[in-house]
């Protein structure tokens, strides 16, 4: 079967799906089910059918629900019903008898190993350093999805689900001192208060941010997590804008790369680019940016002749960096 693809937006639901299923869920014969309940995958998420069902799978049925009574919610038992594609269950205000559909009632669990490689795969994280994606480390919460290059060293990447509700267990299992004494965790669920630290050089991101969120299809801001790594706090924001440029390097959010720029001409160049988009001006004319970058030339008469082409000879990583969607227009290349 042809595996689907999925869009930002669809991975950031499953990830929340996935972060939400912590907790147990009883059937009617009193197991417990880990996943999530139909009527709350269809509250938090907009996922197609089709995407869900290659994402998930059916586990069993909850064996109650919770319901409104009056001003509060009280639970309720499901009912099996004549149709096999329905449940019933007994409305507490009124004693009337309700009915749900199956689907609404079915607890759906997410595909925890293919997710975590769908996270590697977006990580460059060699397929030979992703063993602890199928030995987690605590059960359903804590897992090594290897190591992915972030800056300019190898970093130890983990993924945790539920951190609210497990942040001791997991703080306290990565104190261990046989482990790497630096690494990143990341995780779908809510910000912890900031009064709470992690341990050792482990810092927290959260994949809301680190998921490029202006890019159709997934994308992770890999100099966003390099920031995270190197501050002293859990829960830093990535850059308001795609791009940064600062000390002479540019980077983009959807680019694992930098460029590091040397010239004097093209620094000013550059550097004349990130300043327009600053005031939400994304694309410019070859003449604007050229006379920034040659300032001595104050008529467009002394620059004629100039091409965009001949300020970056010789440096041909500027196409990668800088688009030319239009003729005589230029930007940054943010895809």
């Amino acid at each position: 079967m042809t595996q689907r693809r999925l869009s930002t937006k669809s991975l950031l639901d499953l990830l929340g799906l996935f972060d939400q299923s912590v907790s147990p869920i009883l059937d009617r014969d009193g197991h417990r089910l880990f996943g999530i309940p139909g009527w709350a995958v269809s509250s938090a998420t907009a996922i197609d059918q089709k995407t869900l069902q290659a994402w998930t799978t059916r586990v069993g049925y909850a064996g109650s629900i919770v319901v409104p009574c009056g001003d509060e919610s009280t639970c309720v038992d499901l009912l099996d019903t004549d149709d096999p594609n329905s449940y019933a269950y007994r409305c507490p205000q009124t004693f009337r008898m309700k009915q749900m559909s199956a689907d609404r009632a079915a607890v759906v669990d997410v595909d925890s190993s293919r997710l975590l490689n769908e996270l590697a795969d977006l990580l460059n994280i060699a397929q030979v350093k992703r063993n602890g994606i199928q030995a987690p480390r605590i059960d359903r919460t804590l897992w090594r999805l290897g190591e992915a290059r972030i800056g300019a060293a190898l970093t130890p990447v983990w993924m945790v689900r539920g951190l609210a509700a497990h942040v001791d267990e997991v703080f306290q299992s990565l104190l261990d001192t046989r482990l790497p004494e630096q690494g990143l965790i990341l995780s779908a669920g809510h910000e912890l208060p900031r009064v709470i630290r992690s341990p050792r050089r482990y810092r927290v991101a959260y994949l809301r941010d680190a998921l490029v969120d202006y890019c159709p299809s997934p994308c992770i801001d890999v100099h966003y997590l390099e920031r995270v790594l190197t501050t002293n706090e859990d829960g830093i924001k990535p850059s308001a804008l795609p791009v940064d440029f600062a000390n002479g390097v540019l980077r983009i959010r959807t680019r694992t790369d930098t460029w590091t720029i040397k010239g004097k001409r093209q620094a000013r160049a550059v550097a004349y680019m990130y300043e327009q988009v600053q005031e939400n001006r994304w694309e410019l004319d070859a003449s604007e940016i050229l006379a920034a970058a040659y300032p001595e030339r104050r008529t467009e008469e002394s620059r004629k002749g100039l091409k965009m082409q001949d300020l970056f000879k010789g440096n041909d990583k500027w196409r990668e960096f800088i688009a030319n969607p239009g003729k005589g227009k230029y930007a940054f290349n943010l895809y």
